[in-house]
């Protein structure tokens, strides 16, 4: 690291640390990073060197970063990069996630953060350099620590939509093949094909990299992969998007009055990128013991071959016509325990495709297990276990085991306290300088560190284990803070009887040690509570068109007010979160009860907008309420949104919610508009679905 060079280790793979981030304008390549003048002379140059200072800092000889460490021009390198990717950063011992576009100047739990914002989050390779290694440590644009992904975990599930028991340690094979694609849904990736490769990892398959034939076919690949290992249904768990009124194919609309007329496009049981997987992350592994020997399912090369459990659509959904059945996937959603259902069509004897792909269908009941039948699935378009490797510390194969300890500068008024107890044996304590120690101990001794502050009395200890024995844990009084042995966690944090703070956060470094940094944080501090209290979650969720599909094409979505750091916004829908007012904090909460759309219609000169607004009052009940202003009468959604909280009728119509919000109108000019909330049978984000119409007069 330095001088640069790039080496291939084969066996005997040192420690080293790995770097994750987005690629920007000038990257250094394989064949720049051999020549130091060229690669000193291009913008990215900087990274390489910001992340190689990082990891010296904390005693590492050698560092991972894709940019340069790929030979891109050998398609077999690249090949093998790709499907060994999850590994590199499964066996680093730390990976450091440089956030070029964020600024660590507010904590990621304040509003005022763009943490949550960071292009890192909605691109597709970095999933898995989040998911891999054991330790992640979150960088700012300059290079310093915004947090660790232990500490942050509940912001990064917020802004993942992963479930945070995942960075604490549950193995993502647990987790169903849907909910597991979910995660992928919302991201990118600059080549279509590499919506599927840089899932591999995350599956445990592999394949050989094919360009130029597009991210469905890649994706389909991956796919059928999946299920040479894999016999969990939740895989066919997918929701197409709706095709737009004369904006997709699939819709028809004559005559630009009326709602559109359907054509629905038939499908195979496979979908087609991992968006379709957006609604799934609540959908729990199949229950495959309910078919018994039935439960496998393979490829032909007339489609997909299963056993699946049918029955007249026309008797449970009320979509009527013969050749129509709902197929049962033996899978249930964690929401409401509704199992899983998809309409297949039978277009000849044990021949069928997919309709209503835009449909998942939930029913309350389980499936009944007397009409199995064995039926093949036309498709319409052309694993290993992952085991995690050994522990390449190096510390759990010492019988000694070193930390150092750090005051850092907001910390330095704390006095180390040595204890006579000290001294060569099985727990040693030595001093490197004024503020840092260096302890060392064996697998059967167990020593505290002590520490003291005499302005004002307060004083805390590090309890210290061996790695092989437990996890470092904070003692503060009589209280001892401990994070469970079978989690590797990296924060602590507790209060003195001042009333102040102390963090203290392990990080590994490259020389087998690891290095313990202590920081102060005063109660005065603005952001204290951000530290103290994990990051709320939304008490609902509600799904709004952010298109209207029974309307007209010039209706666009202009936004949501107050704005949603938890929310989403795709081409086809938008998925809003409101909370209850809580006693802790009503001001910030209560601000957040109730939402507001806007949408804009311009029509032969005129410019109309139209507000939705909805969200809780109470502790159940939801409402909704429409207003359509013309050109002529025009106020912002921010006063819009502001008079329902004032004494008029607006106010009143959100006061008087009672139950599901019914049906509201609203008429302006030559347009009217009707929407309602509702709970659906099918599979989505959120709780409830608004529905919205717009028509003229």
């Amino acid at each position: 690291m330095t001088d640069f060079q790039v080496k291939e280790f084969l066996t005997d793979i040192p420690r080293y640390a790995i770097l994750s981030h987005t690629w920007e304008q000038e990257e250094i390549t394989f064949q720049e990073i051999q020549n130091l003048d060229l690669a000193k002379s291009k913008a990215g140059f900087r990274k390489v060197l910001g992340a190689c200072v990082r990891a010296r800092r904390y005693h590492f000889d050698w560092i991972w970063i894709d940019s340069c460490c790929i030979n891109k021009e050998s398609s077999a390198e690249l090949s093998e990069a790709l499907n060994s990717m999850y590994q590199y950063y499964e066996d680093a011992a730390i990976c450091y996630v440089y956030l070029s576009d964020v600024s660590g100047e507010y904590h990621p739990r304040n509003e005022k953060s763009n943490f949550g914002d960071s292009r890192w989050f909605k691109r597709g390779w970095t999933l898995q350099e989040l998911l891999a290694p054991e330790f992640v440590v979150f960088l700012d644009k300059d290079w310093e620590r915004i947090g660790t992904r232990w500490s942050l975990r509940d912001v990064v599930s917020a802004v993942t939509g992963i479930p945070a028991d995942v960075f604490e340690g549950r193995d993502i094979d647990e987790y169903s093949v849907a909910q597991r694609m979910s995660w992928a849904a919302f991201r990118e990736t600059t080549r279509p094909e590499d919506q599927a490769y840089c899932l591999l990892g995350i599956f445990g398959v592999s394949m050989s990299p094919i360009y130029g034939k597009g991210g469905v076919k890649a994706f389909m690949r991956l796919q059928q992969e999946i299920i040479r290992i894999s016999d969990d249904r939740s895989i066919f768990a997918w929701v197409a998007a709706p095709p737009m009124a004369g904006l997709e194919e699939g819709w028809q609309n004559p005559y630009r009055d009326t709602p559109p007329v359907r054509i629905d496009k038939p499908r195979g049981l496979l979908a087609q990128s991992p968006y379709e997987f957006r609604m799934s992350g609540d959908v729990q592994a199949s229950n495959v013991e309910l078919i018994g020997n039935k439960s496998s399912y393979s490829f032909g090369n007339n489609g997909l071959h299963i056993h699946l459990p049918l029955d007249p659509a026309s008797y449970s959904s009320g979509r009527f016509g013969e050749d129509i059945f709902l197929a049962h996937l033996l899978c249930r959603s964690t929401r409401d325990g509704g199992y899983l259902t998809v309409y297949l069509q039978k277009t000849s004897e044990d021949q069928y495709v997919r309709c209503y792909a835009d449909e998942v269908f939930l029913t309350s009941s389980s499936p009944a297990m007397d009409n199995v039948r064995e039926l093949t699935v036309r498709e319409h378009l052309v694993t290993r276990r992952r085991v995690r490797s050994s522990d390449t510390s190096g510390a759990a194969e010492s019988s000694m085991s070193r930390y150092n300890v750090e005051l850092v500068h907001s910390a330095w008024d704390f006095l180390y306290q040595p204890s006579p107890h000290e001294g060569p044996g099985p727990f040693e304590v030595s001093g490197i300088d004024e503020h840092t120690v260096s302890v060392a101990l064996d697998p059967s001794s167990l020593g505290v560190v002590q520490y003291k502050r005499p302005e004002t009395g307060d004083s805390f200890g590090i309890i210290l284990t061996h790695p092989r024995v437990g996890q470092p844990s904070l003692h503060i009084s009589d209280e001892t803070l401990i994070q469970g042995i079978s989690i590797r966690g990296d924060t602590l944090l507790g209060g003195l009887n001042s009333g102040n703070y102390i963090m203290i956060v392990s990080e590994r470094r490259g020389d087998s040690e690891e290095k313990i940094e202590i920081i102060y944080i005063g109660q005065d501090n603005p952001e204290i509570h951000l530290w103290t209290r994990p990051l709320r979650l939304p008490d609902l969720g509600f799904m709004v068109p952010s298109r209207v599909a029974d309307s007209f094409d010039d209706l666009k979505f202009e936004g949501i007010f107050p704005p949603d750091p938890l929310g989403r916004i795709t081409q086809d829908m938008a998925y809003v979160s409101v909370f209850r007012p809580h006693p802790d904090d009503p001001k910030e909460c209560g601000y957040h009860t109730f939402r507001l759309l806007t949408y804009r219609w311009e029509d032969s000169g005129l410019d109309y907008i139209i507000h939705v607004a909805f969200g809780l009052q109470g502790s159940s009940e939801v409402w909704t309420d429409v207003v359509i202003q013309s050109p002529d009468c025009r106020e912002s959604s921010e006063h819009v949104w502001k008079s329902y909280l004032d004494a008029g009728s607006r106010a009143q119509k959100r006061l008087q919610g009672e139950g599901f919000a019914k049906m509201v109108i609203s008429i302006a000019g030559t347009i009217s508009a009707t929407a309602r909330i509702q709970k659906t049978r099918n599979l989505q984000l959120g709780d409830y679905l608004l529905r919205l119409n717009v028509y003229r007069q």
